[in-house]
Parts: C-alpha cells; sequence; structure tokens
C-alpha cells in the first residue's frame, strides 16, 4: 500500500465524518488529521465553534517516517466503525435498550443528545439543577 493511497483513504474519512454537535470543540477529525499528517494530510478548516481550547498543548509529530502497511490497519479500522459494521454484525436485543427497570431511559438519553447543541448556557444550568433535585 503507497503513502499516497493512505492519505486519499485519509481524506475521504475526514470527509465522510460526522460532525460531533453535541461537543463541537472536540472532534474526532482531529485525530484523523494527525495520523494523516505523515502522510501528507492537510487539516480541514475550522469553524468558530472548533477552535482548539487556549489551554490545549499540540501534539507532536511522530519521528519515525510512516509505515503505510502499519497505517492501513488503522485505516480499515476506522472505515469499519464510520460504516457501523460491528453494530450490523452484532446487533442488540429489545431487553438491551429497553431494560424492565426503566424502558424509556435510552430514549430520553437521545432525545437530550439532540437537544443539547441548540440549548443557552442558562439553560443547561437550569436542567443540571432539575437533575439534582429529586421530586418524589
Amino acid at each position: 500500500m503507497s503513502a499516497k493511497t493512505i492519505l486519499n483513504h485519509y481524506t475521504r474519512l475526514l470527509t465522510l465524518w460526522p460532525r460531533d454537535l453535541l461537543r463541537p470543540n472536540l472532534p474526532f477529525t482531529r485525530t484523523i488529521e494527525h495520523h494523516g499528517a505523515p502522510f501528507g494530510l492537510k487539516p480541514l478548516e475550522r469553524s468558530p465553534q472548533e477552535t482548539a481550547p487556549k489551554n490545549a498543548t499540540p501534539v507532536p509529530a511522530p519521528t519515525s517516517p510512516p509505515n503505510p502497511a502499519a497505517e492501513q490497519a488503522q485505516v480499515n479500522a476506522l472505515f469499519s466503525l464510520l460504516e457501523n459494521r460491528y453494530s450490523k454484525k452484532y446487533p442488540f436485543s429489545e431487553g438491551v435498550l429497553k431494560p424492565a427497570s426503566a424502558p424509556e431511559h435510552y430514549k430520553r438519553l437521545m432525545a437530550e443528545i439532540e437537544r443539547a447543541p441548540g440549548k443557552t448556557w442558562w439553560q443547561a444550568k437550569v436542567d443540571e439543577w432539575k437533575g439534582k433535585i429529586r421530586w418524589t
């Protein structure tokens, strides 16, 4: 496998990888960019939300020359995650996502995760306080 092929795979992964709406300041694409940098991968343009935190220290580039054969396994693993290969191969049973003790738990959790990016700071704080108060 050539370095150019690895570069093309990493570039494709960057374009296909979904955005993390819950944590826009910590996108997984930064990790992909870091692994592809020795092969000549150029970082994506960042949106204002994706700027690096002020206290973040840059990760140094690897000093050893890139090994395309070893990197191919990394690329394959990323594509398998992107395609949900494991959730298709090992599907969940109904009981996992709807436990008898709280059958609506995961449904409410996913709804909260979908609402989270649109919340203001104040709404997030109010929800946090609501979570700490036990209503009987």
